[in-house]
């Protein structure tokens, strides 16, 4: 492999090339004997039974050659199948391996060794170079191999005579050739596309199960499985498409040699009568076509292995040629602003309108009003959750993005699982270390409660937490938010339950742990809390 140019598929033949040449070598004779045995079979069967109706047959016909042909070609196509397995899998784990050290060698070349390789990276330097061998195993070894024996089988058709050779060529190359490559220029298109669906799919379902415990949690795992569904389901009927094409192929190609072998019985039949031709001959003729059948079916699924292959191919020429892992990151949140925005829930009728709104680092905005007047709509649009229908929104004067990690958001309806305290608390940040859990359960007035339980830290909380209160599993949910710096918290209801003064107690608590952070409340009851802003939605 060269290590300053792109791979192309051509240069897979060039691994391990003795190894490729002696199981196209292996493969053919193979081929040949699978035909050999058919044909030698029906002529030795026909040729038996046309002595044994001639006078004295029995003393002049050879009994002996014919079989000793017949044994030779069940054992060579039974050996030669074995050997040229071992033979192509060898040739197959070796091109793997140089795949695999020539890739890695590249990349080790262009990065420092605390670069670390990204997930959807490692699933190409894994699965797309083992996708590479397609190339010479379903396309190269199968069309040549059937090609030469394409060669051999019209020689021989061209020995018993020439119109039995006029007679087979048109449907032998309509379906050896004409109809794989009409199929193939459509049929590598779709794999391709197959192939970048499934890579979209897998990565997307690994996406999702890696931030599951967070879907749960933001109450979004049930959306997000839709999601991935769909992309499932286009990915299925891109694979039955691809099914039924290559069926489609094969009942064409069958079709086409069903079609030869009719005009070789009208061609043979006429040799017959005029003596030109025996008829065991004619027999092993047409059992050779017979053979034939079997042998064009990996020409069918050639163009799916060309495809994945292509799309591999490009695949990790991109991840050599482009950067793997962004040196950049987004940067911190300093300034939210709204103008003019208004938004709506799929099928709701309420929602915030005409919002205005800016909020800088460190600044708490309490948005109050009664329920259903759009204040956890208004919370979903400035987490990124819902794009607004008017108005734009924008972070450090620039287009909203997805915050990220800077982001901790509290929802109505948020998730504790049916784990100790402190495991539904390490959810939130799994290297949290027991002093970090109750600094933040100091934060939001749960320090002494957990101090006085038997077990403490590990009390269990019961599915949906229902050991605890519903004041107490909100601040919960709230103490796992804060075990990481956020720059924005964006809290739905986070005092729900509690009376004023613990309220006030738990704010003042939690604007001191993060005093950098963007805190913006939603509640429907107005607290007195000491806020930068406030914003009333609904009737005065």
């Amino acid at each position: 492999m060269r290590q300053s140019m792109p791979l192309r598929l051509r240069d897979l033949l060039s691994s391990r090339r003795r190894a490729w040449l002696l199981a196209l070598l292996l493969a053919t004779l193979t081929l040949c004997a699978v035909v050999s045995l058919l044909a030698t079979s029906g002529w030795f069967i026909s040729a038996t039974a046309t002595a044994g109706l001639i006078s004295l047959g029995a003393y002049w016909f050879d009994y002996f050659r014919p079989a000793a042909l017949i044994r030779l070609a069940a054992i060579t196509r039974t050996a030669g199948r074995y050997a040229e397995r071992l033979t192509s899998h060898y040739a197959t784990l070796g091109l793997l391996k140089d795949l695999r050290v020539d890739f890695f060698q590249r990349l080790a070349q262009r990065r420092s060794a605390a670069d670390r390789l990204s997930s959807r990276a490692q699933h190409r330097l894994v699965a797309d170079i083992d996708q590479l061998n397609q190339f010479p195993l379903g396309f190269i070894l199968p069309w040549i191999s059937v090609s030469l024996l394409m060669l051999l089988l019209l020689a021989f058709y061209a020995l018993l005579d020439a119109q039995l050779l006029y007679a087979s060529l048109p449907g032998l190359l309509l379906a050896w050739w004409v109809l794989p490559w009409i199929d193939g220029r459509f049929s590598s298109r779709l794999a391709r596309q197959q192939s970048e669906q499934g890579e979209t799919r897998r990565a997307a379902l690994m996406q999702r199960l890696h931030l599951r415990v967070a879907l749960v949690l933001w109450g979004h795992w049930s959306a997000q499985q839709a999601s991935w569904q769909q992309l499932d389901q286009r990915y299925q009927q891109g694979q039955q498409q691809q099914w039924r094409r290559t069926s489609r192929l094969v009942l064409w190609q069958h079709w086409a040699l069903g079609a030869t072998l009719l005009a070789q019985l009208w061609v043979g039949l006429s040799l017959l009568e005029t003596g030109a031709l025996s008829l065991p001959w004619l027999v092993a003729a047409l059992l050779a076509l017979l053979a034939f059948f079997e042998l064009l079916a990996p020409l069918a699924a050639s163009a799916l292995a060309l495809g994945l292959s292509q799309a591999a191919r490009d695949r990790l020429n991109q991840l050599v040629e482009q950067p793997l892992w962004p040196v950049a990151r987004s940067p911190l949140p300093q300034r939210l602003r709204l103008q003019g925005v208004s938004a709506r829930h799929p099928g709701s009728q309420v929602g915030p309108d005409q919002v205005d709104l800016l909020l800088e680092a460190g600044q708490t905005l309490l948005i109050t009003g009664p329920s259903g007047q759009g204040k956890s709509t208004l919370l979903a649009v400035l987490a990124g959750d819902l794009a607004p229908s008017a108005g734009q929104y924008w972070i450090n004067d620039q287009p909203a993005r997805p915050l990220g990690t800077h982001l901790g958001y509290l929802p109505q309806d948020f998730h504790l699982f049916n784990l100790t305290l402190a495991e539904n608390l390490r959810l939130g940040c799994a290297e949290a270390t027991e002093a970090d859990l109750w600094r933040v359960l100091e934060v939001v007035d749960l320090k002494a409660w957990a101090a006085a339980q038997p077990r403490q830290l590990n009390t269990a909380l019961g599915e949906q937490g229902l050991a605890v209160s519903g004041g107490q599993a909100r601040r919960i949910a709230l103490a796992r938010l804060l075990l990481r710096p956020r720059a924005v918290l964006l809290l739905d209801e986070p005092f729900a339950g509690l009376d004023q003064a613990t309220a006030q107690r738990v704010f003042k608590r939690l604007r001191q742990a993060q005093p950098q952070a963007m805190l913006v409340l939603v509640t429907h009851d107005v607290l007195p809390l000491t806020v930068d802003q406030h914003l009333h939605m609904g009737a005065a």
